[in-house]
């Protein structure tokens, strides 16, 4: 209780001091107007099958989307539930010891858990994810235990959830013969094989459902950013992955991160120093597993092995060609080494018995005779004392990594933003008119990805603003959140007919092509159109792109055009622009459009 409780307040408070930024905006945002169905849940995030995610992303957005601390008590009770549910795990391997506290309670601090815990767009993904897989572990357990299919049953439906929000839960099934082969059965490895065989049905029955997903994976081409990778840069990933992320986080790190300065992307930089003295702990740890449970102990330390070496290739051949080595230290790919280093560390370092494990389960079969357990050998008298000042040395070590990384993650500049956009609009009064513009390139970084404009955001609060209207000169919001006066700064123009005051006269209907005076790439912007008729009208515009299609404006191609004299200011999907066309279906239809720009709104230098 004192580990749960605690490292919900700990990990509540490292959430709590940031904000909604970068994805979380953009998942929102695609959320938008969105019926929760099939077609929207398998929507590619990237190249990646999340459903899972997306369903978060759609709950939030159709509740209260910008209410952050509804998402931080979300994230802290399901993460609360995953560091019991691993206790519970915990003690069915080996029994209710000290060991298996100090174990849960260095895994609930672990930077590499509590640091995704604290954004959104992470956590919405990991933790569901890290649920899954320790279900999936324990009901193997308990399947091979008890021979029973339910159990075989919920591993393989935990392993898919899993899936849903993290593709490499997969990696979790790929450490289930390990587990079984080396800790689960007894005997010689003949005697354990023809164990692991003997139980065919239940392999079958909690490989299907992820083998369900991955069909569906491939067959409907998700993971299209896959490239080749050579060997040499896959030994180089792995390496790097596993000094300086994997092994560093086994003892509270890493300590250090890196970050570009522009955006919240912080990357694991241990110092050479750190690097070493964490592989020669970890060497350490593998000599006294040695002592305590033998061989078998190797078996324990070939999980985080595997999560290691599977997991980051498996990343490199999605973004090796990118990122590089970047992707190795980077914090979003590695969460899942944390329960492999954990499970990992238990096993090799405490004494477990299938016997045991069989007495601890309620109705699971008895062994004929008890088959001894394990060797152990006492420590020495100065190691045991040494045990309490290591694990608090640790639990020192995981808060100021843990703390480091939020310096950078309280930097985020998405609230400052919003308070200050919010704060100048209420100044402004109701009224304000607005050029729908996107959202600060430092709130929502363009290579993210959709670009996400005023409207959407605002839309999500109480304020209350007019967007690209020509009453009066719509303002521009600037990277900082202030309102200032900016003019049109044209990219190109209608072509105006030689000797003619319209650039196009629209009569009855048909349809009409304003030529611009030279091509623009592709982008967005605003379209202003000036105009005078006698009675109102109501016209499809269009901007024909460079292969002759037709792109509407973001409002839709239905404009209106209301008064005598006037303009009207589009926003412009981003496309490429050689032309205008407009079309009429009104026989009544009688107006002069008489200019024509396209441009971006700029604010002219004090």
């Amino acid at each position: 209780m004192v580990v749960l409780l605690g490292q919900a307040v700990f990990g509540g408070w490292l959430s709590a001091r940031g904000w909604f930024y970068q994805d979380d905006l953009s998942a929102l945002d695609e959320a938008s107007g969105r019926r929760l169905g099939w077609g929207f849940l398998t929507m590619p995030v990237n190249d990646h099958l999340v459903p899972g995610y997306r369903f978060v992303f759609w709950l939030q957005r159709h509740t209260d989307p910008l209410n952050y601390t509804q998402t931080v008590l979300v994230r802290i009770v399901l993460q609360t539930l995953a560091i019991a549910l691993l206790a519970r795990l915990l003690v069915l391997l080996f029994g209710r010891r000290p060991e298996v506290l100090v174990v849960t309670g260095l895994y609930a601090i672990n930077p590499l858990i509590l640091g995704n815990l604290t954004w959104l767009t992470t956590a919405a993904c990991l933790v569901p994810a890290e649920i899954a897989a320790i279900v999936a572990l324990d009901s193997h357990i308990r399947y091979t235990l008890t021979g029973r299919l339910r159990w075989a049953t919920a591993a393989g439906i935990s392993l898919l959830a899993g899936m849903c929000f993290w593709e490499k839960t997969a990696i979790i099934g790929i450490m289930l013969p390990v587990l079984s082969l080396g800790f689960l059965t007894t005997g010689g490895f003949g005697h354990r094989l023809r164990e692991l065989l003997r139980r065919w049905p239940g392999w079958l029955v909690t490989a299907a459902p992820p083998l369900l997903f991955v069909g569906y994976f491939f067959a409907h081409h998700y993971g299209g950013s896959a490239h080749g990778v050579r060997v040499s840069d896959m030994v180089s990933v792995v390496r790097t992955g596993w000094l300086k992320m994997a092994v560093p986080a086994l003892f509270g790190g890493p300590w250090h991160w890196f970050d570009n300065g522009t955006a919240y992307v912080s990357w694991s930089a241990p110092s050479t120093t750190a690097i070493w003295l964490s592989e020669l702990g970890f060497i350490a740890l593998v000599l006294v597993g040695l002592r305590r449970t033998g061989a078998r102990s190797l078996l324990g330390w070939s999980l985080p092995a595997l999560s290691v070496a599977i997991g980051t290739v498996v990343v490199a051949v999605g973004r090796y060609f990118a990122f590089g080595d970047l992707i190795a230290i980077t914090m979003r790919y590695s969460f899942d080494f944390a329960l492999a280093l954990a499970l990992g560390a238990a096993l090799a370092l405490i004494p477990s018995d299938p016997q045991a494990m069989r007495e601890r389960l309620p109705g699971a079969p008895a062994a004929a005779a008890r088959v001894p357990a394990p060797r152990t050998t006492q420590a020495p008298r100065l190691v045991r004392a040494l045990v309490p000042a290591t694990v608090a040395l640790l639990l020192v070590s995981s808060t100021f990594s843990n703390v480091r990384f939020e310096d950078r993650w309280v930097a985020n500049p998405t609230k400052p933003y919003v308070d200050r956009l919010l704060a100048n609009i209420a100044r402004a009064g109701p009224g304000v008119n607005l050029y729908d513009t996107s959202v600060s390139s430092t709130v929502v970084p363009y290579f993210f990805g959709p670009t996400m404009h005023l409207s959407t955001l605002l839309s999500w609060t109480a304020a209350r603003a007019r967007f690209d209207q020509t009453d009066t000169q719509p303002l521009l919001v600037d990277q900082q959140g202030n309102l200032v006066a900016a003019n049109l700064l044209p990219a190109a123009r209608g072509v105006l007919p030689k000797g003619a005051i319209c650039q196009t006269l629209v009569q009855g209907v048909g349809t009409w092509r304003i030529p611009l005076d030279h091509r623009l790439p592709y982008g967005d912007g605003f379209l202003h159109l000036e105009y005078f008729q006698q009675h109102p009208s109501t016209l499809s515009v269009f901007i024909e792109d460079a292969s002759g299609a037709l792109v509407p404006p973001a409002a839709g191609s239905r404009v209106a055009f209301p008064v005598t004299l006037g303009a009207q200011l589009l926003r412009l999907r981003q496309a490429e622009a050689a032309a205008i066309v407009i079309t009429s279906d009104s026989p009544a239809a009688n107006i002069c459009i008489g200019g024509a720009v396209i441009g971006a709104p700029f604010a002219p230098a004090k």
